[in-house]
């Protein structure tokens, strides 16, 4: 249980509008934890979860994503969204 003083958790939720592709950021301590969840033509979804202890290794991990191409527009809130999530809490 989270004290009144304890801060809740910064998380960003993106996604393509025909819910293809759905990501689930949060910060924690040690970096950025990632949810990639995608819609597969048969009907299945495929999720993945991973951390991030860098910018640098998130933003080179948004650039080899295949679907970035698709969706463009989703990748680029991504990368925005990461970047913040990575500034330290005011």
């Amino acid at each position: 249980m989270r004290t009144p003083l304890e801060r809740p958790p910064r998380a960003v939720t993106a996604g393509s509008s025909d819910g293809v592709i759905v990501f689930k950021l949060v910060a924690c301590a040690d970096g950025l934890h990632v949810e990639r969840s995608q819609l597969r033509a048969s009907g299945g979804r495929v999720t993945q979860s991973m951390r991030f202890r860098d910018n640098q290794s998130f933003i080179r991990w948004c650039a080899a994503d295949r679907l970035r191409f698709t969706y463009p527009l989703v990748y680029a809130n991504l990368e925005r969204s990461g970047c913040e999530l990575f500034a330290p809490a005011p």
